[in-house]
């Protein structure tokens, strides 16, 4: 599970700290973290549906189809699982999970993966692409 603590809001929908993925203990695996920041790469300002479409071969070059498959397939579990965060509010422990796609597919016939991120989070995904250059985040997300 993808989690971070300690974070304190009092808003009675909690919003996302600025920080969550910077700060958030992520810990991605190489393929995880470069998945998703292709698929970052793929969404624009003007996107309407936050989807994205790669090829295997654009994730994982010089590898065959079923190493391909195998592994995507591993980052795929792990990336559709719930952001995790924990806090206080107002002295009262809780617990928000908001995952960061509304769905994922990966397809070893059209070798495409294809995805949509979670809507809720695109003012979020707009200013993470628009800080980081692509090796950098990669990097951040990966750090353990």
């Amino acid at each position: 599970m993808l989690t971070k603590k300690n974070t304190t809001l009092n808003a009675e929908h909690p919003v996302l700290p600025n920080d969550l993925f910077v700060s958030c203990p992520l810990a991605l695996e190489e393929v995880e973290a470069h998945l998703f920041v292709m698929a970052l790469g793929c969404l624009t300002n003007y996107s309407q549906r936050l989807t994205f479409q790669l090829t295997f071969g654009d994730v994982l070059p010089d590898m065959n189809a079923d190493d391909q498959l195998v592994r995507l397939d591993k980052a795929q579990k792990r990336l559709v699982q719930p952001l995790k965060y924990e806090g206080l509010r107002l002295g009262k422990r809780f617990s928000h999970r908001i995952p960061l796609f509304t769905e994922m597919s990966i397809d070893q016939d059209t070798g495409l993966v294809t995805g949509v991120f979670n809507d809720y989070l695109r003012q979020f995904l707009s200013d993470l692409a628009a800080g980081y250059a692509p090796t950098q985040l990669e990097s951040l997300l990966m750090r353990r």
